[in-house]
């Protein structure tokens, strides 16, 4: 599998997540879904949606045969230089980049994870529970260790067997009505495995660090999430006025640092939740019904178009043993127009010197209803320094196989006439270099279709 398969599916996906995510969006404003427990589901299952549309995928397989009959020769006289292009083409750095992004962000987690654990470590127990707490245990019929920190400036609920909430200093000073709305908060995502969730989103959003519309829906869950949690705070305690004091009284503190862990206050959802708690928001039965009913129908619609206009490539592995045969070679489906597109790159045997020009593309009996692929990036095959040393010259041909995005899926090669019969590494340089390569797909009324490419590379010293 090459980096231009790998970035090829990774774009189609992209897309096909921006649009379910963005009409998903647009659904949700229109049917104004604004119960936090309804939108909670919906975003949530918005983004399990996005997460499982791979596997709903007609994934389109490469073969090793041209697909819609379309056959295409390139010739190539090949040698020159090792260059560092022909070694990371501009699509292998792209995904070098992705890759780093998400190492970066594993590391974060990483770290983020080993803060959590030594707060932990260096927090103050609280021991005995005052009265406040031992209610709000109470209340939600869940229990935690609790604990005062100095490094925390908002409350942080954290652990799966062992559940810790850490307190700031500040939660001492506060009012007893405060004190226990704040601790039915964290205890209520202690009782709904909420840290286990938010480790989840961490893991997607660490992987799709790059993609914005991932971003904008996790931001959605966890306010519909605090939002839940508000409501149920308030259910418990009937103390909705202490509660909102409290939620101000976390606000007025410095910024709190990002954990992987359920905050009880995010600033930029502040507003938000007072006005979620201020004022109630009601649907009929019959009308949320219908509006998520509409809402999904508009869902399921979109991700069905979406997987099948930007599909999927399914892998076709590159071959670990090449096929290799010598004298004649002729391209398969002779009933096929064959196209012939061609440069040339020459080496100095002596000093090493290239020259190169382009010669094509040249079309002939050009026919049929499929418009040949076009190479746009197509580095040369290297010659090897042992090759050049022993004078081999002579001509490598390898069947390509090419999706409908223009990525090389497949490489495999179908005859080898040099002057050496070992050939001295150039079989291996050119089933290499022609992994890199990248086409204009091949088109047929006007829609991309996956074609089979036979390469000749011709090796020759002057």
């Amino acid at each position: 599998m090459s980096a231009s398969w790998w970035l090829g599916n990774l774009v189609a996906y992209s897309v096909q997540v921006a649009l379910v995510i963005g009409v998903g969006g647009l659904a949700a404003a229109v049917l104004r879904l604004k119960q936090p427990r309804v939108t909670l589901a919906y975003w949530q299952a918005l983004l399990a949606a996005c997460l499982l549309l791979p596997l709903l995928e007609p994934w389109q397989r490469m073969g090793f045969a041209p697909a819609d009959g379309a056959a295409t020769t390139i010739r190539t006289e090949a040698g020159g230089v090792i260059s560092l292009p022909a070694f990371l083409p501009p699509h292998t750095w792209v995904l070098l980049v992705l890759v780093a992004g998400v190492g970066l962000g594993l590391l974060r987690l990483g770290l983020g994870l080993f803060r959590l654990s030594h707060y932990r470590r260096t927090a103050f127990p609280i021991v005995p529970l005052p009265g406040t707490l031992r209610e709000a245990q109470a209340l939600v019929s869940v229990e935690a260790a609790f604990y005062f920190s100095g490094r925390v400036e908002s409350p942080v609920t954290f652990g799966w067997l062992r559940p810790a909430i850490i307190f700031p200093r500040r939660f001492e000073r506060m009012e007893e009505s405060q004190q226990r709305a704040i601790a039915c908060h964290e205890l209520l995502h202690v009782a709904r495995r909420d840290w286990l969730v938010s480790l989840f989103e961490e893991l997607v959003l660490a992987f799709f660090w790059f993609h914005p519309a991932l971003w904008w829906v996790m931001r959605s869950i966890h306010l519909a999430r605090e939002q839940v949690v508000d409501r149920e705070v308030v259910a418990l305690t009937g103390a909705r006025k202490p509660y909102l004091h409290a939620l101000l009284e976390i606000a007025a503190a410095p910024r709190a640092m990002t954990l992987p862990a359920p905050l009880f206050l995010v600033e930029s959802q502040l507003a938000r939740r007072v006005a979620s708690l201020v004022k109630e928001v009601r649907m009929s039965k019959p009308r949320l019904i219908a509006s998520l009913v509409i809402a999904l129908g508009v869902l399921l619609g979109t991700g069905w178009w979406a997987v099948r206009t930007f599909w999927l490539t399914a892998p076709a592995g590159l071959p670990t043993e090449a096929m290799v045969g010598y004298g004649s070679f002729s391209a398969p489906g002779s009933d096929v127009p064959s196209t012939f597109m061609g440069y040339f790159v020459e080496s100095d045997q002596d000093t090493g010197q290239t020259r190169s020009g382009y010669a094509g593309p040249r079309l002939f009996k050009v026919g049929g209803d499929v418009k040949a692929p076009v190479a746009i990036y197509k580095p040369e095959p290297p010659y090897t320094p042992q090759a050049r040393k022993d004078k081999v010259q002579g001509a490598v041909v390898a069947a390509v196989d090419v999706d409908a995005r223009g990525n090389v899926v497949g490489v495999k090669l179908t005859a080898v006439s040099l002057s050496k019969d070992m050939g001295e590494g150039l079989d291996e340089s050119v089933m290499q270099t022609l992994c890199t390569w990248k086409f204009k797909p091949a088109m047929k009324r006007g829609k991309p279709v996956p074609v089979q490419v036979i390469v000749e590379v011709s090796f020759r010293l002057f």
